[in-house]
């Protein structure tokens, strides 16, 4: 239920400080446009809010201000699960950084520290009945491996609790089975926010390690 809002967050001024444009939607389940807009996410993970970055993105280019073929995406723990299902889902985006997100959601249930709660409360289910598993693995990136093949960057706080390494490394694992672009990066002793509050070197590194990947598969001097 966050929501960005009027500032920007640090990779917009790192993205945009290097010459990117960024843009920041506050999908479906963010708190910016009352309870209604928060419910319409309620069981509907990879579907509303999916449908609603979409739409931001086409309105972006019928305006002008982003251009089919050169568009990246990143997010960070339920945005590195929508970015993870973004580029599950669509080819239409050419880079991606996907930061502690949630690639099982059945794992998850189980190994994040809220997760049997988080799961009932958003509407997900619970993998003790069959139509709670399916539920579970149908929201599941993991499930849509084989469609990925956007660069993915992974970035993973090791002692990260609310997304655990482990999730993620699924992911990894089925990317690098498939051959596609991945990379997996795992910062020890760093927790879900370690990108804010973190050790100021492992800081650096990610942020370093964001702006590289959009410069290598995004390149600004691209036509």
């Amino acid at each position: 239920t966050g929501q960005w809002g009027p500032l920007p967050n640090i990779e917009a001024l790192l993205l945009a400080s290097t010459g990117y444009r960024v843009a920041l939607p506050n999908p479906r389940g963010s708190t910016d446009r009352g309870s209604a807009w928060v419910d319409g996410l309620h069981g509907a993970w990879g579907r509303a809010d999916a449908e609603d970055v979409h739409a931001v993105v086409d309105h972006l280019q019928a305006t002008g201000r982003a251009d089919a073929g050169r568009l990246g995406v990143c997010g960070l723990s339920y945005g590195g699960f929508l970015t993870q299902w973004l580029v599950a889902t669509s080819d239409r985006f050419a880079a991606a950084v996907a930061e502690n997100g949630v690639s099982n959601q059945l794992s998850a249930w189980a190994n994040c520290d809220i997760g049997p709660a988080y799961a009932a409360e958003s509407g997900m289910g619970d993998p003790l009945t069959d139509k709670g598993a399916a539920r579970l693995w149908e929201a599941s990136p993991l499930r849509l491996a084989a469609g990925i093949r956007t660069p993915l960057l992974m970035l993973q706080a090791e002692d990260d609790l609310r997304c655990p390494a482990s999730d993620n490394e699924q992911l990894f694992l089925a990317l690098r089975s498939l051959r596609r672009t991945v990379r997996y990066v795992l910062y020890p002793e760093s927790s879900h926010l370690y990108q804010g509050g973190g050790r100021f070197d492992r800081r650096l590194d990610r942020h370093r390690r964001v702006l590289d990947w959009f410069r290598t598969h995004l390149p600004l001097d691209s036509k």
